[in-house]
């Protein structure tokens, strides 16, 4: 292990010092995004701190599955219960795994309360990843308490293409994607299809399978005037052979499985009336349906986070989503470019679950609305110093009334282009469903409150030799207010608890020559339950003591390389140890120390062929994951696989 940090390490630093001699025009480190702000702005002059994760950089990486992407991001910790597809949560920046939004082209994909799972997300039909860390409930509201995460639709552009590909590797792994594209200045058409197929690493009921729709249809009938639809479609069946306690410890359950399927639609219109007026208008839909089964089996025991053997439960969340802004641009005052977005949206939700066998307590069918209004200024001087202030109003039925404001600002020394930043703000998360209304004979309440963070950050970007090097340091610190605890079964829930984060996250990317980059990331956490709610019995959440599965140190460094016909990369992750719960002598648990693991992941394409028999390439690929065969759990309990390796072919026309 050490001989292999060493290699990358010294490739890393072989590599950084080249750059002051490269000439490679490379891809802009201050790329625009539109999360930051609801308009097109340049990273550097949003004052927050952002990832953007290119179509480009996904294919180099051939990730299928979201979660690798985001395991190697700055300040993001990520947990799996086991075997790809399982439950998997992430952590930004210490908060809770509930505290992240996460969007769609624009729509809120997450369950009422904040949840999200990102096990059963691929990378299919997605073109681009935005993370914006830091609350942004000013622009978006609930559940964007620690942070952004969207993911696009890819434009169609460009004279027709289309591809398939098709690989196969150990656990019985298969993967296939086949999709089109086409577009120009008017109109635009993307759509991709993808199949995933494995039978995990368990020797009993682990299968996993999933299948994903993605379209998106662009129409542009004059220069001011833009219409954009969108559509996903996932479906997923994940066989579930534990329970709490994890593998290592449980009897393995036969015939235990989960199906989600995932309908997610937008609508987007954009015009622009006059230079300094734009109406912009989202329409959006999300339903998610949850099937959960556990049939009877005879000595399978079971635990006090399931049902009982022998049952099924069956969850719709529904969530409409109508949102309607003005973007507008004055002129410039002394020197001063202003730009203004005034908003307003509207959300419904509706839950609905059953528990079978079917009892009146075991209902429920619940719906709660949200109407808000947004306001922000961008102003920028010089191109040398920016500011950001927003605020947002929420009316909902879930959790009252809240006023959620955010600054941000960032100045650029001249000569040396060092860029200093720094952000304020607050967040909410609304209440879940189920601590809302209650459900299984459990109380709900009805006067329970938003969670509550204020959290500020600090920040510089050094860059060296054009840009071919550059440097990011940030410090944040969050503190967390009247999260919400389950207390009893005849209590339910309320708002008693609280914690605080602080951390440096220290990213350093390298272009040193054409093709070839680097990135490394390193993040230190700190996390400290401040009020435990004087709760009896729990181990999980204790004052004084540190978050679950929040590891202090993590990093990774990845060294790629992407040519005419070659592209390559190999990412090492590092995660230091963290604190978790050992279930295996029941509920409520011990505290245990998990230990840190090293992961190192290696891709490589080679074009084969270019421009014959009337195709435009034919490519080999080839990806292994954990190629040292480290053996780590995510989760106290749950076994990950060893080396996974996969290999296939892609074919372009």
């Amino acid at each position: 292990m050490t001989r292999v940090i060493g290699a990358l390490t010294l490739t890393f630093v072989l590599g950084s010092a080249a750059a002051a001699r490269a000439q490679d025009p490379s891809t802009p480190m201050d790329p625009v995004v539109v999360t930051a702000t609801k308009t097109e702005t340049p990273v550097g002059q949003t004052g927050a701190s952002v990832s953007v994760i290119t179509r480009e950089q996904i294919e180099q990486r051939q990730v299928t599955d979201v979660l690798q992407i985001l395991r190697d991001q700055p300040g993001l910790s990520l947990s799996q219960t086991g075997s790809r597809g399982a439950a998997t949560s992430v952590f930004i920046r210490g908060g809770n795994n509930d505290m992240n939004l996460v969007l769609i082209d624009g729509m809120k994909v997450n369950l009422g309360g904040g949840a999200f799972d990102f096990g059963n997300i691929t990378t299919v039909g997605i073109g681009r990843v935005e993370i914006v860390r830091g609350p942004q409930s000013a622009l978006y509201g609930a559940d964007a308490m620690t942070g952004v995460i969207q993911f696009f639709t890819p434009r169609g552009e460009g004279p027709f293409s289309a591809w398939v590909s098709a690989e196969g590797g150990n656990y019985a792994t298969y993967e296939v994607q086949t999709g089109f594209s086409w577009g120009n200045k008017y109109a635009g058409v993307f759509f991709e299809y993808g199949h995933v197929s494995t039978q995990g690493i368990l020797p009993v009921n682990n299968d996993n399978d999933n299948d994903t729709l993605a379209l998106r249809l662009d129409l542009s009938p004059i220069p001011e005037l833009d219409f954009t639809f969108t559509g996903r479609y996932a479906a997923s069946h994940l066989e579930v052979p534990t329970e709490g306690a994890g593998d290592r410890f449980d009897t393995l359950d036969p015939h235990q499985f989960e199906n989600v399927d995932r309908l997610i639609l937008t609508l987007g219109g954009r015009y622009r009336q006059t230079s300094w007026l734009e109406h912009r208008v989202k329409l959006g839909a999300s339903f998610i349906s949850d099937r959960f089964v556990d049939p009877m089996d005879l000595g399978v025991p079971t635990d006090a986070f399931s049902p009982p053997e022998g049952t099924k439960t069956t969850s719709k969340e529904t969530r409409y989503f109508a949102d309607y802004n003005i973007a507008l641009t004055p002129p410039k005052f002394w020197q001063i470019t202003p730009v203004f977005v005034v908003g307003g949206s509207y959300e419904y939700q509706n839950f609905r679950q059953r528990l079978h066998p079917v009892g009146d307590p075991n209902r429920t069918d619940e719906w709660r609305e949200t109407k808000s209004f947004y306001l922000q200024g961008q102003f920028g001087w010089m191109e040398r110093i920016f500011l950001n202030l927003g605020g947002r109003y929420d009316d909902s039925t879930a959790y009252g009334t809240k006023l959620t404001p955010r600054v941000a600002g960032a100045a650029v020394a001249p000569v040396t282009n060092t860029r200093v930043r720094g952000a304020w703000g607050t967040g909410i998360k609304e209440p879940s469903f189920f601590e809302q209304f209650g459900g299984f004979g459990i109380p709900g309440n009805r006067e329970i409150k938003s969670e509550q963070s204020e959290s500020w950050e600090a920040g510089v970007d050094q860059p060296f030799w054009g840009e071919k090097i550059q440097l990011s340091a940030t410090y944040f610190e969050n503190r967390f207010k009247d999260l919400i605890a389950f207390v009893s079964f005849a209590e339910g829930s309320t708002n008693i608890q609280a914690a605080k984060t602080s951390g440096v996250e220290a990213v350093l990317v390298v272009r040193p020559f054409p093709g070839w980059s680097a990135t490394a990331n390193y993040t230190y956490l700190r996390t400290e339950v401040t009020d435990d709610g004087g709760i009896m019995g729990q181990v999980n959440f204790l004052r004084g003591e540190p978050l679950l599965r929040r590891p202090k140190h993590s990093g990774s460094v990845s060294i790629g390389y992407a040519g005419d016909r070659v592209r390559t990369v190999g990412t090492l992750y590092v995660r230091g140890e963290s604190e978790d719960v050992d279930f295996s002598g029941g509920f409520p648990g011990t505290r245990k120390t998990l230990p840190g693991y090293d992961k190192l992941d290696l891709a490589l394409a080679v074009v084969l062929f270019k421009n014959v028999i009337g195709l435009k390439e034919i490519t080999w690929k080839a990806r292994l994951q954990n190629v040292i065969t480290e053996r780590y759990e995510e989760t106290f309990g749950f076994s990950s696989a060893r080396i996974w390796a996969l290999t296939g072919f892609e074919v372009r026309y």
